[in-house]
């Protein structure tokens, strides 16, 4: 409350600085946008965004406080866009939302507007957590063809000043940004994103307060802009859209109170890890004599220091159930934690931590974010970009990342949601540093079926599924959440030409082996007649490109390599013949990015296929989506073939 105090003081002085002029007024509807039938720019749009503008400033009228007027213009173009009529509108403790007016557009038989307004009792105010509100309200008589314009302001007592989106999940025409911001205030203005401003003007208005206490004051005015936006489109293998979407982000520097003293809102790293270790940890780095004396003391005389980390993180990943919680609401408390044996991210990564500190190997703490969030900005600390810990483990010159919140990790993988980016190690002696997070585990899955016609004419034989790294712990994490026969019910469900007659499991229980899943199988859609045709990926066959955009700005992010291997061995039946043998093919990424090979061999009427496909990178640039597009383009059209078999004459 302090702060807010003190920028009270400084704001009730001035009489004279407001830009409320510059807010877009409703009524700015005209008969073209009514009789728009699509998009000329993206046909496929369901709404578009006619024009929005976000204004900010100081307001006379509100005591000063610091208000957005929001402006909002769409256009209706199918039913699908019909939920761009309902506005929810989150605010935090002592925000206001006032202001609300909105109107519904349509056109008569005579091509004349109708307008139908937002009434007061259309707008809703419920209360969420954590002293957050919702503001919800949806536009009257909305069809096909409607326009809706609405408007909103918040006025706030707080620093923040909210991100402003130039790119959503539908394409706009034009979106507008204007403020004016006192010279008291320093913000870092970051433009994320990949699209280019069309209005990108920052000046400073000199005199813009009167004042007594503040001579020459200063104001920076803002004008951002874009037209012709295109809609962010999603698509598989990325990253949080946070880390992509056009927008402006603002983070507060500094602010200056009357008497001229500086408060810094922006820390270096050096006081960010003080903060952290005293403060946020609050000391939780220096607990080793607790699991000196909680661990089985057998561990801790085990010579071989690699051995004793992966008996250590196998004790603490066994004893813990991870509660869900990734960043912890209240301060960390891991002796309470061990002996509730639950806790979130935080608890249980910082007892593995504690507990590696105790048998002296050398360890860190590593901050990082998961890929829901954006990626951790690395000019400058902002602690809350954080929300996930992790562990660095040095053994014998070799770097290890430990992560013991989910039971079925080997000893070298994080949880997947964690690979966002660099990690923060955590130095607490010679200051903390950026580092890649690196994978001791290989990711893979092999495929090897042996089939042969049975004396009932049926294919049958076995089906071994070998995984290792991700793959397997996901499997792992299935086979322990479902019994034997749902397993296997799945399993059939996927494949609906297989019938399982028997599964057993080897490794099912050692992470840090590669897990084998054994089938007796048998299909039930092969009638042997004179002639038949077979497509030899009777699994794993790709049939869907992931990749579908004309164009893609952001990277490809597959969080790490990964191979796929798949080998059949078909005998063909007694008195068959091989007709037709599918050509071999190899394809290759460009810069070593990956390969795809596939083979045919025909040894004594059995056939064996081999094929492996390889991606070598975990990130690749936007530069190389259209090669890696057509990658899969041709590995699709190169699984799509037959064998050929006939019946031999007699």
């Amino acid at each position: 409350m302090k702060e807010i105090f003190l920028i009270s003081i400084c704001l009730l002085t001035l009489n004279s600085f407001s830009q409320k002029s510059k807010s877009t007024k409703i009524g700015n509807i005209n008969i073209l946008e009514l009789t728009m039938k699509e998009y000329d720019k993206d046909t496929t749009a369901n709404a578009v965004v006619l024009y929005e503008h976000a204004n900010y400033y100081l307001d006379k009228n509100k005591n000063y406080n610091k208000t957005t007027d929001y402006y909002f213009r769409i256009k209706i173009l199918k039913k699908e866009g019909q939920n761009k009529t309902t506005i929810k509108i989150p605010f935090y403790g002592e925000e206001k939302i006032h202001s609300i007016k909105g109107v519904t557009y349509n056109i008569s038989p005579q091509n004349k507007i109708l307008e139908t307004h937002l009434e007061a009792n259309q707008i809703y105010t419920v209360d969420l957590s954590s002293k957050w509100k919702k503001t919800t309200f949806t536009l009257p008589n909305i069809k096909v063809g409607s326009v809706i314009e609405y408007k909103y302001s918040v006025t706030s007592p707080y620093s923040g000043i909210d991100d402003w989106y130039f790119q959503s999940d539908i394409p706009k025409v034009k979106s507008d940004f204007t403020a004016a911001i006192l010279g008291n205030w320093k913000y870092n203005i970051r433009i994320i994103g990949f699209l280019k401003l069309n209005r990108n003007n920052a000046s400073i208005k000199k005199n813009c307060i009167n004042s007594p206490s503040i001579s020459n004051g200063e104001c920076l005015i803002l004008n951002y802009g874009i037209d012709n936006i295109p809609a962010f489109k999603e698509e598989s293998y990325m990253l949080s859209k946070e880390n992509f979407t056009s927008k402006l982000a603002f983070e507060l520097e500094s602010y200056t109170n009357l008497s001229g003293s500086v408060k810094k809102f922006t820390k270096t790293w050096k006081d960010a890890d003080k903060n952290l270790k005293y403060n946020f940890l609050d000391n939780q780095i220096s607990k080793k004599r607790f699991f000196k004396n909680e661990l089985n003391p057998s561990l801790f005389l085990i010579k071989n220091n690699l051995e004793k980390a992966n008996e250590i993180y196998s004790s603490i990943q066994n004893h813990f159930i991870w509660n869900g919680k990734y960043w912890p609401s209240k301060k960390v408390r891991i002796k309470k934690a061990y002996k509730n044996r639950t806790g979130n991210i935080f608890d249980i990564n910082l007892s593995l931590y504690n507990a590696l500190q105790a048998a002296n190997i050398k360890s860190y703490l590593v901050l990082t974010s998961t890929r829901d969030k954006a990626i951790p900005t690395k000019l400058h600390p902002v602690i809350n970009d954080f929300n996930y810990l992790l562990v660095k483990v040095i053994i014998n010159n070799k770097t290890y990342f430990l992560d013991a919140t989910n039971k079925k990790l080997p000893f070298g993988l994080v949880q997947y949601i964690a690979l966002n980016g660099d990690g923060r190690v955590m130095d607490f002696k010679k200051g903390s540093y950026w580092e890649t997070i690196k994978l001791s585990k290989k990711t893979y899955r092999t495929t090897k079926a042996l089939l042969s016609f049975n004396q009932k004419n049926e294919l049958s034989g076995t089906l071994t599924v070998s995984s290792n790294g991700y793959f397997a712990k996901n499997n792992r994490e299935e086979i322990s959440e479902t019994n034997k026969d749902d397993y296997i019910e799945n399993f059939e469900s996927k494949h609906s030409n297989i019938e399982v007659d028997n599964l057993t499991f080897k490794s099912k229980e050692q992470n840090n082996k590669a897990l084998h899943q054994i089938y007796t199988i048998t299909f039930d859609d092969f009638n042997l007649g004179n002639k038949i045709k077979i497509n030899p990926f009777l699994i794993d066959r790709y049939v869907k490109n992931p990749f579908k955009l004309n164009n893609r700005d952001y990277p490809i992010d597959y969080g790490h390599p990964r191979s796929y291997t798949y080998i059949l061995s078909l005998k063909l039946p007694n008195g068959y013949n091989l007709k037709h043998l599918p050509k071999n093919k190899a394809l290759a990424l460009p810069n070593k990015g990956g390969q795809y090979i596939l083979s045919f061999k025909n040894l004594n009427n059995t056939i064996n296929i081999y094929s492996k496909l390889n991606i070598n990178k975990k990130i690749y640039t936007n530069e190389e989506y259209h090669h890696l597009k057509e990658f899969y383009n041709q590995i699709i059209k190169t699984q799509d073939v037959f064998i050929e078999i006939e019946k031999a004459n007699n």
